[in-house]
């Protein structure tokens, strides 16, 4: 017995005939419930049509002499039959598989000796047999799925598999699955069978996902099984401003009446869904609505044991760190990568704020973070959902054991939903960043401590070791700089010459020296007029007090001494927000510790200078001029000293008496001070002698200069007096003179020009030989 099969290639089916190859796959499974042997006939035709008579394969039993036509005129009846004189047959047809998407009629080509109603039966008989093999192969298909998707519980992989079953069932078909996750409301999952498709919907289609979720919800009815062009606006349904030109059949994944996802089958408007097809989908969806709902269990499964994972990581990562704003840093990173579909701030108080890091400072102004101050003042978590750029916002408080250090900030535009323990989560994140955050601050006030007690000794230690005050005040300018981490920082102190405040030290220094008049109004007349100290935060234009320095933070604190301002200490910085509160109150203690060491460091400079210089003139001693001289000598290659005697000073003082005659010194020593060079030593040599010595200058040079000191002292002094003078000079290359004969040859060169009339300069009679 042979088997012909005809029509079988797929690319041979016609595209009103969808489903002509799955017809055919079902007639070929049907044959094997047939006994042979007890068939019917012993010789005919078996063959299975589509609805419009076109014959899709046969059977061929026995030795027929007579063939079947490839087609018949069936054109929709119930039953068919059709007698052939000329070949002695007859067909008959019986339709079949109406309830399902791809209908047809089985028939039957045999001699005429076979009545028309055995036939009939046979074939009513055989349609039952074609039922059960056509639910034999949806079962399978659903049950083939099922199996694959339990293989693997993860979302992606399962939904993935649902669309391509589905896609591979239903031909010219593409398939599009969402889910929709409460714990993810922002985020739902989205498969396609089609990648052209998937991207269509997610740019057309899904950009509003919870109005696309209500809208769905809303039109799902206990009755309603499936959503398609002919029942529901599809455009209205997916929230669409252009028409829906494709056909779309909808059907939901349920788990206790609850919608939680969707499947969408969608095809070319011409071709619209017929019933059958749309009780598959519904009847895949409804066996496959468990397997989807334990795959997102599993999923959130699998997102809390991640975030578990991470807060613990989190934690030791917080507990590890004695750093601020490494804390912090972990703080802004972390919170990211858990909820990486938000954004995320950190606000911090004034007193806890950081430099380095992106994190805002509260402001408490009614237009601006008013959830995350409202968390910080009431120490506890805010969740609010509103309209517009924000659809959510959650702030938690950083607390720790001595208080709240700021809010960790979570915020959309889109619509998230964040159930219960996710809040918790976030609530818990936060605590312990604040407390590893407080633990940090602590640790690094203990370090500021420290500094400050190294600072405070060394300062002790730079006095005890005769520091000079201008060295002592670029010492602090630039400890304080370092200990503050901040980019100015200057001294000023009360000038009687000036009558102003003068800046002794500067971080700039160009701005060194620069005289303020004690001011009448502003920020600087509290300081210095009302004795108050100064914390600008976020200083504006009218509230700059050093125009030389470019500053949005400051902080001064005043010197005093006996109810009375003498200086400021003043630190400034060009960001915002600079400093603390505790920075201020540090500063303030340091200052103390600082006036006082600049005080005696004031007073060993006077110390010393009363032990270098003469108490009537001012100008250096003996001792110091000789120590002076032989330092040049051991570093110089020549140099000059000139010796002066004011001529008559003995009638001077008998003619106008002594305070006079001291008067008459005063002004020869300050006319020696005005008319050299500052690398130039003046000194009393005694009674009214006194000397200037000229390091790095020869004879010529020393010669002019004492010449002109001989004219100035000649034509300033009240009443006028002259000046003798005698030069003297030493050089390396004539070998260099002992102190003592250096001030004896001078010496002679004076009396030389004493001898020869006063009021003149001679040179040493050695050196001009």
């Amino acid at each position: 017995m042979n088997n012909h099969m005809i029509n079988q290639k797929p690319e041979e089916i016609v595209f009103r005939d969808l489903y002509s190859a799955q017809l055919a796959n079902v007639f070929q499974k049907s044959l094997r419930f047939i006994s042979f042997p007890s068939f019917l006939i012993e010789r005919g035709w078996l063959f299975v049509s589509d609805q419009s008579g076109r014959v899709l394969a046969s059977k061929k039993f026995g030795s027929p002499v007579f063939g079947m036509q490839s087609s018949y005129p069936l054109q929709g009846e119930e039953e068919w039959s059709q007698v052939h004189e000329e070949t002695g047959s007859r067909t008959v047809c019986f339709p079949v598989l109406r309830n399902v998407w791809f209908p047809g009629y089985i028939g039957m080509v045999l001699p005429l000796s076979v009545e028309e109603k055995h036939a009939i039966t046979f074939l009513q008989g055989f349609s039952g047999v074609f039922r059960l093999t056509q639910e034999q192969y949806i079962t399978g298909e659903i049950a083939s799925c099922i199996q694959t998707v339990n293989q693997d519980m993860y979302l992606d992989s399962v939904m993935q598999t649902i669309v391509q079953h589905v896609a591979s069932n239903m031909t010219l078909t593409d398939c599009v699955a969402v889910v929709f996750d409460e714990e993810q409301d922002g985020r739902l999952p989205r498969w396609s069978s089609s990648d052209r498709k998937l991207l269509q919907w997610q740019s057309e289609v899904l950009h509003s996902p919870r109005k696309v979720y209500e809208n769905i919800v809303s039109n799902f009815s206990s009755e309603r099984r499936v959503l398609h062009n002919e029942n529901t606006n599809i455009r209205e349904l997916l929230g669409l401003e252009k028409d829906f030109k494709e056909r779309c059949l909808i059907s939901p994944f349920r788990y206790k009446d609850k919608i939680i996802g969707f499947l969408a089958a969608l095809r070319n408007a011409s071709h619209p869904f017929t019933s059958q097809e749309q009780n598959f989908i519904y009847r895949f969806t409804k066996d496959l609505s468990l397997v989807v709902y334990n795959s997102i269990i599993y999923m959130r499964a699998q997102r809390d044991e991640q975030k578990q994972a991470m807060l613990f990581e989190i934690t030791k990562k917080f507990h590890s760190s004695i750093n601020v704003d490494d804390v912090l840093g972990a703080v802004i990173e972390n919170t990211k990568k858990l909820y990486p579909e938000m954004e995320v701030d950190l606000w911090l108080s004034h007193d806890s704020f950081s430099t380095t890091l992106p994190v805002k400072q509260f402001s408490f102004s009614s237009d601006g973070n008013n959830v995350s101050a409202q968390a910080f003042m009431e120490a506890r978590t805010v969740m609010v959902r509103s309209e517009g750029t924000r659809s959510l916002t959650l702030a938690a408080p950083l607390r720790g054991k001595q208080g709240v250090y700021g809010v960790l900030e979570l915020y959309s535009d889109k619509p998230i939903s964040l159930p219960s323990r996710e809040v918790e989560c976030i609530t818990m994140l936060a605590d312990t960043a604040g407390n590893a955050f407080e633990n940090a601050q602590l640790y690094e006030q203990s370090r500021r401590l420290i500094k400050e007690l190294l600072l405070i000794d060394e300062m002790t230690r730079q006095l005890n070791k005769n520091i000079k005050l201008h060295d002592l005040l670029a010492f602090i300018t630039r400890k304080l700089t370092e200990t503050f981490r901040t980019e100015h920082c200057c001294i000023f102190s009360w000038s009687d010459d000036e009558n102003a405040f003068v800046m002794r030290a500067s971080t700039q220094k160009e701005t060194k020296e620069f005289v303020l008049p004690i001011p009448k109004t502003g920020k600087l007349h509290d300081l210095f007029v009302k004795k108050e100290s100064l914390l600008l935060a976020d200083a504006t234009e009218t509230e700059v007090v050093l125009p030389s320095f470019s500053y949005k933070s400051l902080m001064a604190v005043p010197f005093m001494e006996k109810e009375e301002v003498t200086g400021a200490i003043m630190l400034m910085d060009s960001k915002p927000n600079r400093y603390t509160f505790d920075d201020f109150k540090r500063l303030e203690m340091l200052t103390r510790h600082v006036k006082v060491a600049i005080t005696n460091a004031s007073l060993h400079a006077e110390v010393e200078r009363m032990v270098v210089t003469d108490n009537l003139t001012g100008l250096y001693n003996r001792k110091y001029l000789y120590d002076s001289i032989r330092f040049s000598q051991s570093r110089d290659v020549c140099g000059s000293l000139i010796l002066i005697d004011v001529d008559h000073f003995k009638n001077i003082n008998d003619t106008y008496g002594h305070q006079i005659g001291d008067e008459i010194l005063v002004q020869v020593a300050d006319q020696l001070t005005a008319s050299i060079r500052t690398s130039d030593i003046a000194a009393r040599w005694g009674g009214e002698e006194m000397a200037v010595y000229l390091p790095k200058v020869q004879k010529e040079i020393a010669h002019q200069v004492a010449e002109r000191l001989r004219l100035n002292i000649m034509r300033i002094t009240r009443p006028t007096v002259t000046i003798s003078g005698g030069v003297a000079t030493w050089t390396k290359e004539n070998g260099i003179l002992d102190v003592q004969q250096l001030f004896q040859r001078a010496d002679e060169a004076l009396y030389q020009a004493k001898r020869a009339g006063r009021n003149q300069v001679c040179v040493a009679e050695a050196e001009l030989a």
